[in-house]
This record gives structure tokens, C-alpha cells and sequence, in this order.
């Protein structure tokens, strides 16, 4: 394979197939348009649109500035934050097929197989689910494969190598992991370039360079300045390591997750099973004959995706592996076209036949999202409706803090964990929790999507969603102070030791508990232990963020009260106070 012979020209037969199934792709994004937002993270991105500060995650960090300023463009015509990034997906979505299209010719794969793996990618449902809400990954993805074909085909091309580099600055100010996709061909496009004039990777260079320099300084400016800027980027860091990436303690080993990240991120556990059948006999088949385009396509995809292994979100793997689809859906009609080799003809309709399962069965699940309002939203207005503010006391948990925030931004609120909160102050209104419920759920107004195939392809929140009765209080039964209210957070303080009462539960239950420590305590290095009827739950150093810690405990017998008591070594702060206790949630699993 030589990178700076120029592509055979598409016969006119192959030009009308391509713009028909392009056309066909194009119109069935339509069809993954969603009614409404739905999950976290496309509230956070609709917060962004309206005010950008990435330090109170409006959006979270590194602030996806350029999707978040091609957005703002759109809204100049559609004056709709939600419905603004929706249409800048439903573009990217388009351009799915062209893109992995155009990528698959420049690594030289033949007219057929290419158009099996760009309309395979554009059919993998959470490429077409994830392409019809308010998400960034699909633009990512168009805009780093685009860039990655350009580089290649940057190796003979002067003018193609320039749009690779400043499409790959795009997509990095979109997501800076795909600086991880686009090195290799980066690399290999700057080596053939400055063998033939250098200036070429200088004025890239700097192309690369500027566009990088407006996407992100602008967003540094817009959260407030460099300082402020960094320390949220590194907090969030910190935060993927210590609870995401494989260095967790909570998290799986990672042969226990590779079959979720590289086998069954189709969703469809027989369709799973097919495809990979097909990329295991491209790699087989490749290792063979040293076949050098799918070497140059796993250099591509292959780093990040295990990346994404090591580092993401267990739980989030559907919208993850979007960043390597690609390497997936041309190994899978690599290998398609391997076992039809004696068959020309067969390659086309067994594609086809793969294709349109994908398509059969993602299609019935994309109807509720089409036609109806998420439960998130609808639980929202349902305070709006229905929760009057002179006898009704609201109280927010944390899942859902962002849609309240864009929906309902001047409502006065408490916050607290989750459903199970035990409010750490009432006063004397009905209080009623806004937050995610389960199946269970049917007090107060409780909103439910039905699950089905949808359950395997959307992030398993937000299907169940309620503004809910809230059912019991916590008794402070000694060692605290009086409640306090700092804007929407509530505190109770005590010293060096307290006690509460927790109402009986019943089977396996959570106890999660938030607090603070002055910084006497901090200095002294000061220990806090946490216990249950009795029973030492944890010790700890005390740490200079909300401290905040999840606990799966066995509740007292016969449905009895349950004591928590919490205590801490050091020397208390100028107001006799040990620890602040924020948010306290107890409950059934």
C-alpha cells in the first residue's frame, strides 16, 4: 500500500450507489431525533450553551468549547439550546457514512467493503441513538475521522494535509483524546510532507496551533481565567482516576471488561457475537498477510480504544466505544469481504444482511425517544405544576441538579443525594424529593420510559424519574448544633462526636453520607470514623473536599431503628466544630 499514489476514480455505477446510500443514511437520522433532552450530560451541555463556566461543569471539563461554539452558531437560527446541538448532531449524523466512506477508500479497501463499513458504523445503534440528542460524540467522531482520512491522504496532498490538521484541532477542541487518534496518521502525513517542503508542516503546525488556541482560550476565558480553568480540568482528572480508570478499587479487573468494551459494545448480544466474528477473521486473516491497511487503521483507533479500556466510565461504555466504532465496522467488513473472497458478489449481500439487523433491531427503540418527553423533563415540570412553595418544601437530589438548574433556573431548592435523602432539616412543609426513582416508584408523580431494547443502548439513567413524597426524617439525637442553610445546601455541625437516629429498613440498604472538615482537623491529620449499630463501618483520614462515602450495610432486625454515630480525632476548629454533615441519604437498594 503506497499512501502517495492517488485513489482509482469511482466508476459512475459507484458514484450513484454511494450518494443513494448516503441519501438513505442521511434520512434515517430523522428517525433517532429526540423530543426532548434526557440525560446528565446533555444538560450540563445545554447549562454551557446558556452560560459557559466550566468550574460548576457548564459544561463539565475540558468545556468541549468548539461543539459548544457550533452550537451557539446554530442557535443564531434556531434560538434553542437543546434543539441547537440537536441539529449539530443530526449534521454530524449525516456525514457518518461520507466520513468513514472517505477513510476507508484512503486506506485503500475496495468501493464495496468500504460502503459495508461506513453505512455498518452509521447503522451501530449507539452511533445512530447517540447522533439524535444533544451529545457531543458524534460530532467528534465525524469531525477526527474526516481528519484522519485528510491526513492520509496528506501524504501526496499538500492542501489535504493543511484541512487534516486543522480538522484534528477541531475535533481535539471538541474531546483532546482524539490528538490520540490522529497521531499516527499524523505522523506518518508530516514525514512524507517534510520530505517534500517543510514550510507545509509549519503552516499546519500553526493552523493546528491557532485553532487550538481560540477554542480553548476562549473557554478559559469564559469560566474565568487560567487558574480557575485549570483547577476544574485537574479536579475532574482526578475525579475519572480515582473512580473511573482502572486504578479504582470499586472497578472490575480489565479482563473482566474486555468483552464489554470490545465485544458486545454493539448492545445486541447476537449481533455482538456475528460482528465479532467478522473483525476476528480481518485481524486473523491481516496478521497473514501482513496486510498494512488494517495495521495503519488499528495505529488510528487501537490507542484510544484502549484508552477508553483503562480510563472510562464502566457504566458508560455504549457512548465510549463510539470513539472507536470505526476501527470495529471496517475490521467487520474487512472480514466480510475475506469469506466472500470466492464469492465477489456475496460481499454486497451479506454486508446488507448485517446492516439491515442492525437496523431492525435498533429501530423499535428509538420510537420513544422520538415520541415522547423524557422522564427527567416531565418530573421537572412536575414541580412546576403541581409543588406549591407556601406548604410544600423541595428538595433535589444530585442526578438531578442540571435539569433543574436549565429548566426551572430561579426555583428555590435543597440539595441532597438521592430519593433516599434524609432531609437534614424540615421546616414544617411538606417536603418533597425530586430525583431518579426505579420501577418501584409510584407515590408523588413518577414519570417511567419503557426499557426494552433501549435499555442496552442509552446510559441506564433517567428511566425512571419521580418528584417523590419524601417518607422519613433522620433523628439528631445528640452532639449537633442547629441547622444552617448555605444557599442550597443544609449543615448540621458537631463536634467530636454525634449520633443519629436512621428509620428501619428493610434487606441490603445504602447509607451515603456527604460532610466537611474545618481545616484544624485537616492539619492535624484527624481521623473520622463512621459507625452503624455498633459496628465500625470505616476510619479514615479526613480530606479537604467534601468528603463524600457510600456504604452497602445490613440494617438492624425486625425493621428496628438504626444508630449512626460519627466521630473524629483532632483539635476542633475556633467554633468547637469537628465536622459539618451536608447530605445524608439511607434506604433499601
Amino acid at each position: 500500500m503506497d499512501l502517495t499514489q492517488p485513489l482509482p476514480a469511482l466508476t459512475q455505477r459507484q458514484r450513484i450507489a454511494f450518494w443513494c446510500i448516503a441519501i438513505v443514511c442521511a434520512a434515517t437520522r430523522f428517525l433517532a431525533m429526540s423530543r426532548s433532552l434526557w440525560d446528565w450530560d446533555e444538560a450540563l451541555f445545554c447549562l454551557g450553551m446558556r452560560s459557559f463556566d466550566i468550574t460548576v461543569h457548564h459544561p463539565h471539563p475540558p468545556g468541549f468549547p468548539v461543539y459548544i461554539a457550533l452550537g451557539r452558531i446554530v442557535r443564531t437560527i434556531i434560538p434553542n439550546d437543546f434543539r441547537a446541538l440537536q441539529a449539530v448532531n443530526l449534521i454530524a449524523g449525516m456525514l457518518v457514512f461520507p466520513a468513514i466512506f472517505f477513510l476507508a477508500r484512503e486506506l485503500r479497501f475496495r468501493f464495496v467493503t468500504a460502503a459495508v463499513a461506513a453505512a455498518l458504523c452509521a447503522f451501530f445503534p449507539n452511533v445512530w441513538f447517540y447522533g439524535g440528542g444533544a451529545f457531543s460524540d458524534i460530532p467528534s467522531l465525524v469531525l477526527v475521522v474526516f481528519a484522519v482520512a485528510f491526513l492520509f491522504r496528506g501524504c501526496r496532498d499538500a492542501n489535504a494535509y493543511l484541512i487534516g490538521a486543522a480538522l484534528l484541532a477541531l475535533a481535539a477542541g471538541i474531546r483532546p483524546q482524539n490528538f490520540v487518534i490522529g497521531l499516527a496518521p499524523g505522523a506518518v502525513a508530516t514525514w512524507y510532507r517534510a520530505r517534500v517542503a517543510w514550510r507545509d508542516v509549519v503552516f499546519a503546525a500553526l493552523v493546528g496551533a491557532i485553532t487550538l488556541g481560540v477554542a480553548f482560550g476562549g473557554a478559559i476565558a469564559a469560566t474565568g481565567g487560567y487558574k480557575p480553568y485549570f483547577d476544574a480540568a485537574k479536579e475532574h482528572g482526578e475525579y475519572i482516576t480515582r473512580v473511573d480508570s482502572f486504578r479504582s478499587p470499586a472497578r472490575p479487573a480489565l479482563w473482566r471488561l474486555f468483552d464489554r468494551f470490545f465485544v458486545k459494545q454493539y448492545q445486541s448480544l447476537a449481533l455482538s457475537f456475528l460482528t465479532s466474528i467478522f473483525v476476528a477473521i480481518s485481524v486473523a486473516g491481516a496478521l497473514g498477510s501482513r496486510d498494512r491497511a488494517i495495521g495503519w487503521l488499528v495505529l488510528t483507533f487501537g490507542p484510544f480504544a484502549l484508552l477508553a479500556w483503562l480510563m472510562l466510565d464502566r457504566y458508560s461504555i455504549n457512548r465510549f466505544s463510539i470513539g472507536y466504532c470505526p476501527l470495529f465496522a471496517i475490521l467487520a467488513a474487512d472480514g466480510i469481504a475475506r469469506v466472500t473472497r470466492r464469492w465477489p458478489r456475496a460481499e454486497a449481500w451479506v454486508g446488507a444482511v448485517l446492516i439491515a439487523s442492525f437496523f431492525g433491531w435498533t429501530l423499535p427503540a428509538l420510537a420513544a425517544v422520538r415520541s415522547t418527553v423524557a422522564p427527567s423533563v416531565l418530573a421537572v415540570e412536575a414541580v412546576r405544576d403541581h409543588l406549591d412553595i407556601r406548604s410544600q418544601q423541595l428538595f433535589v437530589a444530585r442526578d438531578m441538579d442540571p435539569f433543574f438548574q436549565y429548566i426551572l433556573p430561579n426555583q428555590m431548592y435543597v440539595h441532597v443525594l438521592d430519593k433516599r435523602a434524609m432531609p437534614i432539616a424540615v421546616d414544617g412543609r411538606q417536603p418533597w424529593i425530586l430525583g431518579e426513582a426505579d420501577e418501584r416508584d409510584h407515590d408523588g408523580f413518577v414519570f417511567h420510559r419503557e426499557r426494552d431494547r433501549l435499555w442496552n443502548i442509552a446510559r441506564r439513567h433517567y428511566f425512571d424519574v419521580g418528584l417523590m413524597p419524601a417518607r422519613t426524617s433522620p433523628q439528631f439525637l445528640s452532639g449537633w448544633s442547629a441547622p444552617e442553610q448555605q444557599g442550597s445546601l443544609q449543615l448540621r455541625s458537631m463536634s467530636s462526636h454525634a449520633a443519629i437516629g436512621l428509620p428501619g429498613s428493610s434487606g441490603e440498604s445504602l447509607l451515603w453520607i456527604q460532610f466537611r472538615v474545618p481545616g484544624s482537623i485537616l492539619v492535624s491529620h484527624g481521623m473520622v470514623t463512621i459507625s452503624l449499630n455498633g459496628r465500625v463501618l470505616d476510619r479514615f483520614a479526613a480530606q479537604p473536599d467534601d468528603n463524600d462515602h457510600e456504604y452497602h450495610v445490613a440494617p438492624a432486625p425486625n425493621g428496628a431503628t438504626n444508630l449512626l454515630e460519627l466521630s473524629v480525632d483532632g483539635p476542633l476548629d475556633a467554633r468547637g466544630i469537628g465536622l459539618s454533615l451536608t447530605c445524608l441519604s439511607f434506604g433499601p437498594e
